[in-house]
């Protein structure tokens, strides 16, 4: 029996055929103008990116890498990316009624979805609240609460618009200034609107509960739970979110911060690819 070896020049070709072969469009969900990009063939896998970036930026590794053998389909939700703002306030809830509109709208169901951060979250709902269309589902970086005190969320909630523009400024310091750049090249909204989503995410963090514990033993499918050792949210948050899970597994990636798909993307490629692929 005669092995072919296959050159590293060869399997960076068919990468980028695969890639040359994406399709970008809208699709019109609930009222909503959403871009939608598939890439390459096969069992198709839901991406959807964290606050403030879009699929492109979130997933770079992970578009390229998993196109390679699997259909990769990503999503800009409304107000990021390419997709246009609506004018509401953001939602997890409302997102994830999107995200469920759309596997429905694509046909299919059941799909796996990685998300991270914000998507991770809203993955998270889906599973919850839609467990007929997530076959398996990939968080990293999700939390279930704000971690801040009741009064201190409610005095937050009450603040003027120019004091959000303000804690919005102030934590714009704190992004990559690509973060910026990538948005204003991308939105159909126009380049000050990125202060309008940097807003419009501040207030979307304090939402008080996104799911409890409780609410997590309901979801049967089996959830990889992934987080930086120096992540946001805290390893004993990530833990409770693991162990609220029938069928949770845990992995917690050593010396990473919040954004383990772009900071180690082998690593993370690997830790997904196996627990999709595990029968």
């Amino acid at each position: 029996m005669r092995t072919r070896l296959i050159s590293p020049a060869a399997v960076v070709l068919a990468m980028l055929a695969t890639l040359a072969h994406a399709e970008s469009r809208f699709v019109e969900i609930r009222g909503n103008k959403l871009y939608v990009e598939t890439t390459g063939n096969g069992s198709p896998v839901l991406f959807l990116h964290g606050g403030v970036v879009f699929f492109a930026n979130n997933f770079p590794a992970q578009r390229e890498y998993f196109a390679s053998f699997r259909s990769v389909i990503g999503v800009d939700r409304r107000g990021h990316g390419h997709s246009p703002d609506n004018g509401e306030p953001f939602s997890y809830k409302e997102m994830a009624e999107d995200m469920a509109a759309l596997i429905v709208a694509l046909g299919v169901a059941p799909v796996d979805v990685v998300g991270h951060s914000d998507g991770g979250n809203i993955g998270l709902i889906l599973a919850r609240d839609h467990p007929g269309l997530v076959r398996r589902l990939v968080i990293s970086g999700a939390n279930l609460t704000p971690r801040l005190p009741p009064e201190e969320l409610q005095k937050r909630a009450q603040w003027p618009k120019e004091v959000l523009l303000e804690k919005a400024k102030e934590m714009a310091q704190k992004l990559p200034p690509s973060f910026r750049t990538d948005y204003e090249k991308v939105t159909p909204d126009g380049a000050g609107h990125w202060w309008t989503l940097l807003t419009k995410s501040y207030q979307l963090w304090l939402t008080p509960v996104i799911a409890t514990p409780e609410e997590l033993k309901n979801i049967t499918i089996p959830v990889l739970v992934m987080a930086g050792d120096r992540d946001f949210t805290s390893i004993e948050d990530t833990a409770l979110i693991y162990r609220s899970l029938p069928g949770g597994q845990l992995a917690i990636l050593p010396g990473t911060g919040h954004g383990t798909f772009v900071a180690r993307p082998d690593l993370a490629n690997l830790i997904t690819r196996e627990f999709l692929e595990r029968p």
